[in-house]
């Protein structure tokens, strides 16, 4: 049996959001990769579209690459989740100057 993305259109009807094999495709990593990401609580999975696909959008894309990024140079998952989180703080403090 094949996952829910295999029935799911190119976009949605807003024309917006991408499915988890462009997400992946994008990042330059598997599906399975993406989904392991979820499991470890690395990337959140999106909200389900009306036809009941996940759509990846630009913050979720951003996310899967820095995660990809990180991983690939070394960095064990078990951090970056902190790592990220920590980053994203410090954006806020500097966005609130």
């Amino acid at each position: 049996m094949q996952g829910p993305e295999k029935f799911c259109e190119t976009t949605d009807a807003a024309g917006d959001g991408f499915t988890i094999g462009q997400a992946a495709a994008f990042a330059g990593i598997a599906v399975t990769t993406v989904r392991h990401y979820h499991r470890h609580g690395l990337i959140d999975e999106p909200e389900r579209d009306s036809c009941g696909c996940r759509r990846y959008r630009s913050a979720e894309l951003l996310r899967l690459v820095q995660v990809r990024t990180l991983a690939g140079a070394g960095v064990p998952l078990a951090e970056i989740g902190d790592l990220l989180d920590y980053l994203a703080q410090i954006e806020d403090i500097l966005d609130s100057r």
